[in-house]
């Protein structure tokens, strides 16, 4: 009987020892790249509030998207499937996440946990099986499509399937900024769960920095008339923007930045701090194109590294990765481990301890590193492709181990660089290494499975968002 109670009494102190379901928030950034933020070198753009997640947690120095743009980044991310499996490998409106799918969301619910999701989906419209509450999420706040998420200030957002309504932006005023109202919403109901005491995903892909270029004077306004102005760059009907293009794209990011600090402090507030994990990335590269000189160039978005978003090579990919969690994870450390999205799936259902629900992943659970356990399994290859509008692969990379194989069109021939040499991608020596081409191409064979079809492709507009 007395070993008994003592059984009794060690199995009710270690239970009471284990800690509640840790909450878990993933902040995804749009179009950000590694080279914006102060941590990664930033020197011209204040980041405060990152540079402190990075001083409080881990960061990380070579992790990578999922893909090149930002949708099937999105799917990479939520399927835990690389981008030869998952469903979405291009932007498009067509395209979409299948009932089949199973979604980070889904498995994070099915082990209990409260689902919510603000900013930009990017995987389905309402009238697809990929909308968001239809792939596990029980709230959603801001835009399912792409094109509605170029605009800052629309006359509606969406909550779940309905529209709501901005009347403060109806004629084209700047009444009420899209992502304050987002991230407002995002604060409200991390507020809610906590005071429900249940554990929650809240999952706030933002809308910042992406175009249009434009943000509330207050978070640009530090900026002005440090740099030659420049107008803004798209000439398209309908784009908001200042003619010190700088200024407004430094206060974009400045903004996102505060929010960010907002959120850490609302986390502190509920007393939650100590038991929510808070993950920062962004979902490829720096804008190429008529914003490189702003984006790329000036910023030094992609920190040297060659490439931006459209493109495989490290600046399209490479992204900013911060991680914290107060008495978990050690504050101010670094790491060189390798991952790429995909690994988000595994990594936090063990972390909620859902595990048993994950489906068939490319992804492995960088928990260990996290955490500075042993252990820690590292990927034999990370795969990228890129689809048409047809669904045939015109873009292509690998890397294994310290090769990067990159295919950057359909009929351009692969290129191979060894990044512990040449971590900047400048000398092409496929030529010289007909043996890890041959493995490459093998990796390339087995991973690439034909794309899935999708509904009818729709044509969006300036005047379907804001008018």
């Amino acid at each position: 009987m007395r070993a008994l109670l003592l059984v009794l009494i060690l199995l009710e102190s270690a239970l009471a020892a284990t800690p509640d379901k840790p909450n878990l928030v993933l902040i995804l950034a749009d179009d950000l790249g590694i080279g914006h933020v102060g941590a990664y070198g930033q020197r011209k753009i204040r980041t405060p509030n990152l540079d402190q997640l990075a001083a409080e947690g881990m960061r990380f120095n070579r992790f990578y998207s999922g893909a090149n743009v930002c949708a099937p980044a999105r799917s990479t991310l939520i399927t835990g499937l690389h981008t030869g499996h998952t469903a979405v490998r291009n932007n498009g409106l067509d395209r979409h996440l299948h009932d089949a799918d199973v979604t980070l969301a889904e498995v994070l619910r099915a082990a209990g946990y409260a689902t919510g999701g603000f900013g930009k989906w990017g995987l389905g419209r309402p009238d697809t099986p990929g909308v968001a509450v239809r792939q596990g999420f029980d709230t959603w706040f801001g835009q399912y499509s792409q094109v509605h998420a170029h605009f800052y200030y629309p006359y509606f957002l969406m909550r779940d399937l309905e529209k709501f309504p901005l009347p403060q932006n109806e004629g084209r005023q700047r009444g009420r900024y899209a992502q304050d109202e987002i991230h407002d919403q995002a604060m409200a109901y991390i507020t809610s769960q906590a005071r429900a005491n249940r554990p929650f995903f809240a999952y706030l892909p933002y809308i910042l920095p992406h175009v249009e270029l434009t943000c509330p004077e207050d978070s640009w306004a530090p900026y002005k008339g440090l740099w030659p102005k420049l107008p803004r760059p798209d000439p398209r009907p309908g784009y908001l923007g200042s003619d010190d293009a700088h200024a407004e794209f430094a206060g974009m990011v400045s903004r996102l930045d505060r929010q960010v600090g907002e959120l850490l402090a609302l986390l502190q507030r509920l007393g939650i701090d100590d038991n929510t994990l808070v993950i920062f990335t962004s979902d490829n590269g720096p804008q190429p194109g008529a914003w490189k000189d702003i984006f790329v160039d000036f910023f030094d978005g992609a920190a040297g590294l060659r490439g931006s978003k459209t493109n495989f090579y490290e600046g399209g990919i490479r992204e900013p990765m911060l991680a914290r969690w107060p008495g978990h994870i050690r504050p101010g450390s670094v790491t060189d481990h390798v991952g790429y999205f995909p690994d988000f799936m595994p990594t936090l259902a063990e972390i909620a301890g859902a595990s048993a629900h994950l489906p068939a992943t490319d992804g492995i659970s960088f928990a260990p590193t996290l955490f500075g356990r042993p252990g820690q399994k590292t990927h034999d290859f990370l795969y990228w492709e890129a689809a048409g509008a047809d669904r045939n692969t015109v873009q292509q990379a690998v890397r294994w181990g310290d090769w990067k194989a990159v295919k950057p069109g359909a009929r351009a021939a692969w290129e191979l660089y060894n990044l512990k040499q040449d971590e900047r991608e400048t000398t092409d020596v496929a030529a010289r290494h007909p043996d890890v081409m041959r493995q490459i191409a093998a990796i390339v064979a087995r991973e690439h499975t034909p794309e899935r079809a999708y509904a009818p492709a729709i044509r969006e507009g300036v005047a379907d968002f804001v008018r």
